[in-house]
């Protein structure tokens, strides 16, 4: 070991190709650099670098370390040191990239919450609008509809910046979930085009004209007395109804809620689970989950949501000067007909946008209940492994609830002895309460113990039963073939016994005819 006070030192290579129970014939050498800092003198400021000399050993040679090595034999200090630094610099890399993680994630929520927020917002204020254009209006409404269409202006551009600021984001949270150093790699042309859409169903929203500064009569006098007025205000009112429908797109700002604030996307132990599974928690295997639990309510919310959207579309289309258009109870009973596809005709649309509107809602009428009917049952089951990582989060709900009701079981116990040894002359009012208290703990925890067991009869398939079926022929093919084997091996021991048998008899007769020569020679 060679020491100085100046210049640089050589790092020192070691290359060890270490081999346990299997033969490694290819591993890659390994660079350590050495290096100690020892000072020379407590006075003195000056550090002296004390490393070690190059050893040059060639790729072929081999170190081999068995891993029956007795405990009494030393470890050298220099390997023990590098392992324990490359342990500790793991673990604080993980740590630093699981708590970068839980940070993107918690701003990810903040950002979808406010940009729900902002889209819902925006929606309100488009329907406050138009409704304000339908019922026409005087100079101070002309107004009032004018500042709140500058309002969701704003609101538009700021829920852009948020898009634009949300994906940068997501794009963080890819990189560290992959360990990509630089983020730019993660941006593709697909992720370009979906944030260009984004942006694009997010700006779509009614512009203000001018700012009204003369005083409007009412529709009837304008349709009365000047044609080129009400020409003007209808293409205006046509105008913010066709950018004001394309806002109702933004409530799919809401998936993105639902997904956030769900506790098996926060849940980590459970996405753990999927990833090891290949199961991505995302928004539709949320819904599903949903959908299995709470079919009734979330189609019934999925019904009435798009009947209230549809109704007031419907409404919207039919604008006309005259103030002749629909009624919002007329409009709903269109959208229920037009919905279930009966079609009664007593309300028609008239316009190309009622038409295009109603022709959606047939659609959308036409598969719902034909998903409903025939392919619910289908949709609402996960499949083997999303149903495995759904057991587990119901079957953890459940064991928590078990020693939640066992512990009151306890409680309610203890608290009866209680009062029966304080109250000895009779049964008290709080001794009866606590005696129904305890009964109820023990159906409880009955109840959670009967729904544990179907859950586990629940996670039992047609698929599980195929694969131990598939797993018992296996094994019942491989003690067939042992079976033969020990039976042709017991067939040899018996011909061996056999003649065995043959060579002992003849050794016997050998044996007796001597003996009987003998004899006779004794006695002649």
């Amino acid at each position: 070991m060679d020491s100085g006070s100046t210049g640089h030192c050589e790092p020192s290579c070691i290359e060890i190709d270490i081999k346990d129970q299997y033969d490694i014939n290819s591993v890659k050498d390994t660079c350590i650099q050495l290096i100690n800092l020892v000072k020379t003198d407590s006075s003195s400021t000056d550090k002296q670098t004390e490393s070690m000399n190059t050893v040059l050993i060639p790729p072929t040679t081999t170190v081999s370390i068995h891993s029956n090595i007795s405990n009494d034999k030393e470890t050298h200090p220099v390997y023990v040191k590098t392992h324990k630094i490359a342990t500790n610099f793991i673990l604080s890399l993980i740590s630093r990239r699981l708590a970068v993680r839980k940070q993107l994630n918690n701003r990810l929520c903040r950002l979808s919450d406010i940009m729900c927020f902002l889209g819902v917002f925006g929606i309100i204020l488009m329907t406050i609008v138009n409704e304000i254009g339908f019922n026409q209006i005087d100079d101070e409404y002309a107004k009032l509809s004018w500042f709140i269409k500058l309002t969701i202006t704003l609101s538009t551009i700021v829920l852009i910046g948020l898009i634009l600021y949300y994906h940068r984001i997501d794009i963080n949270l890819y990189s560290v979930n992959n360990s990509i150093n630089d983020c730019h790699f993660t941006i593709t042309y697909t992720k370009i085009f979906l944030i260009a859409i984004e942006i694009l169903v997010c700006a779509i929203h009614p512009i203000p004209h001018s700012f009204p500064l003369h005083s409007n009569t009412s529709l009837e006098n304008i349709s009365s007395n000047s044609t080129v007025s009400t020409h003007d205000t209808f293409s205006s009112m046509a105008g913010d109804i066709l950018l004001g429908l394309p806002m109702f797109a933004r409530l799919y700002l809401f998936g993105r809620v639902i997904m956030f604030h769900s506790h098996l996307f926060r849940d980590v132990s459970l996405r753990s689970i999927g990833y090891l599974n290949k199961v991505s928690i995302n928004f539709f295997f949320l819904m599903k989950t949903h959908l299995e639990r709470f079919p009734t309510i979330w189609l019934t919310a999925f019904c009435v949501i798009l009947c209230i959207i549809g109704s007031w579309c419907l409404r919207a289309c039919s604008y006309l000067p005259n103030n002749q258009h629909l009624s919002v109870l007329d409009a709903m009973w269109l959208f229920i007909v037009t919905f279930s596809t009966v079609g009664y005709g007593d309300l028609v649309p008239s316009s190309y946008c009622g038409r295009s509107i109603a022709a959606i809602i047939g659609l959308v009428g036409v598969f719902s209940t034909a998903l409903v009917i025939a392919v619910l049952a289908q949709m609402l089951l996960l499949d083997r492994w999303e149903k495995y990582v759904h057991n587990f989060a119901l079957q953890a709900e459940l064991e928590k609830d078990r020693k939640s009701q066992a512990a009151n079981v306890v409680k309610f116990t203890v608290k009866i002895w209680y009062l029966r040894k304080k109250h000895r002359s009779g049964l008290s009012i709080q001794h009866l309460q606590a005696q129904r208290q305890l009964f109820n703990a023990i159906d409880s925890l009955q109840l959670i113990k009967h729904k544990q067991r179907k859950l586990i009869d629940r996670c039992v398939d047609q698929i599980d039963i195929i694969t131990l079926q598939r797993t018992a022929s296996d094994k019942t093919y491989e003690v067939t073939r042992q079976l033969t084997f020990l039976k042709a091996k017991i067939d040899n021991i018996e011909e061996k016994l056999v003649d065995m048998n043959i060579n002992i008899n003849n050794t016997m007769n050998d044996i007796q005819k001597t003996l009987h020569i003998l004899l006779d020679k004794v006695a002649k």
